[in-house]
């Protein structure tokens, strides 16, 4: 097994973890991890999501899951790959598209400190059947909790390359990408429906960059970071089906950090990368 060496940017934040410790007052031996972390867990996906079709007044809900998962509940690293991952779900074709994704979940403890990293990559994304595309996608959440603070310290940020809607223009994006920074997007989806296809005029949004946080205030917190989300939903009437209604969430590349406190988690603080 190859041994895999600890990247600068992680080297250079233990070292101002190490600061943060001495600068309140606590002896780093004190602790061979945070005090506050009873347990804790970091996981990175190449892709996730749900799908929602309705017909003859029915909705059936499924889940995407975590597909390419890197995860780890212990101290350690883990990393997967995959050349590629074509989803398609309750009879849409083409829902999702990864290619070349990398993911890696990283758990460290450090005198004093609990230190949780997910990253995860794709050179190409195509989400509902080319609706959109993007070129070069990475996402990054990392969180730290230290002795003696009850408030998580995390960094979260998305890096794109290139994104095109519905076939359009590509779109000119701020650098760097703004928490929860949203655009516009409609089309057509087509599905099969008892051998019957459709075609469903959906609208919805692309969110970049998304961050949400669940839990403050109680022992176990989890907390979020998606870089690609897009949220879709539409309905159409057929003859002999009635109202055939969808709705698409598409998450891709997302880590999630999830920590079980020895008291109540007061804050979680989630700066940009």
């Amino acid at each position: 097994m190859t041994t895999r060496q600890i990247p600068t940017s992680l080297r250079l934040r233990f070292a101002a973890l190490a600061c943060a410790l001495g600068a309140a007052g606590i002896a780093p031996a004190a602790f061979a991890q945070s005090s506050e972390v009873a347990s804790a867990n970091v996981r990175a996906c190449a892709a996730s999501g749900s799908v929602s079709l309705t017909v003859l007044g029915l909705t059936t809900t499924l889940p995407l899951p975590c597909a390419g998962e890197a995860l780890r509940t212990a101290p350690g690293r883990d990393d997967t790959s995959a050349a590629s991952i074509d989803l398609s779900l309750l009879g849409i074709v083409g829902l999702l598209k990864v290619g070349a994704t990398q993911q890696e979940a990283i758990y460290t403890h450090l005198p004093g400190a609990t230190a949780l990293d997910g990253a995860s990559q794709a050179a190409g994304l195509s989400l509902v059947q080319d609706l959109v595309t993007i070129e070069g996608v990475r996402g990054e959440l990392s969180c730290d909790s230290l002795s003696g603070n009850s408030v998580v310290q995390c960094d979260a940020g998305t890096r794109v390359a290139r994104v095109r809607i519905a076939g359009g223009d590509l779109i000119d994006l701020p650098a760097p990408i703004p928490r929860n920074f949203s655009l516009p997007v409609g089309g057509t989806l087509r599905l099969t429906v008892l051998g019957i296809p459709i075609e469903v005029p959906v609208g919805g949004a692309l969110t970049l960059n998304r961050s949400t946080v669940f839990g403050v205030g109680t022992r176990n917190v989890f907390i979020a970071h998606q870089p690609v989300q897009l949220g879709l939903e539409g309905r159409v009437d057929v003859a002999g089906l009635g109202l055939v209604g969808v709705r698409v969430e598409a998450v891709t590349s997302p880590s999630s950090v999830g920590i079980s406190a020895t008291r109540a988690v007061s804050g979680v603080q989630i700066d940009d990368l």
